[in-house]
């Protein structure tokens, strides 16, 4: 079985920018991320600031990864596995009754909580991921093709994005967390 080299190029280009997003945003809120992870309940305490450094590093190694024909089909399957990882992990904590909690998928100017849709589109991330492991069929692609693909990566990466805005549920605030957290960072003079 094959793929269409447009598509390939579009799986190729969705998956990059979904996981060099992931990776650096969360590599510019390193605090504020590992205090997501701690509160996912499910590392030992030893282990969470270790992961929330090495999550964002492997999201960024994916996003690379597929860019490189070399490296494609190692990224993917590690793209895909860190989107089944997260899953899992948002299906555990939904299990256990705990929908009012960050997911961590956005460092922005927003935060979402878990919900049974985010685990969807990680799963269909993760089957757009594992196309890549097929080879591109052995028509020849144009100029107008890797354009097609490009831009329609870029767009579809776009509802992503603008599909999580969408359907967003606030997280509850913790005002005495962020009196805790403001206290450490105010300034103190000598």
């Amino acid at each position: 079985m094959t793929l269409d080299p447009a598509f390939h190029a579009l799986a190729v280009c969705l998956t990059a920018l979904v996981f060099v997003h992931a990776g650096v945003s969360k590599l510019l809120a390193r605090e504020e991320f590992q205090g997501v992870v701690a509160n996912y309940h499910l590392l030992p305490a030893a282990l969470i600031a270790p992961f929330a450094v090495l999550l964002p590093i492997a999201e960024l190694g994916a996003g690379l990864g597929v860019l490189a024909v070399a490296t494609r089909s190692s990224a993917a399957l590690l793209a895909a596995g860190l989107l089944l990882l997260l899953a899992a992990a948002m299906g555990i904590n939904l299990a256990r009754g705990r929908r009012e909690i960050d997911c961590g998928c956005f460092k922005s100017a927003f935060k979402q909580t878990i919900s049974g849709w985010l685990i969807a589109r990680n799963l269909l991330l993760a089957g757009v991921a594992l196309a890549l492991l097929l080879p591109p069929s052995g028509r020849a692609p144009g100029v107008l093709d890797y354009v097609t693909a490009v831009a329609g990566g870029v767009m579809l990466f776009l509802g992503y994005y603008a599909a999580g805005v969408l359907t967003r549920r606030p997280v509850a605030r913790d005002d005495a967390a962020l009196a805790r957290a403001a206290s450490k960072t105010r300034w103190k003079a000598p």
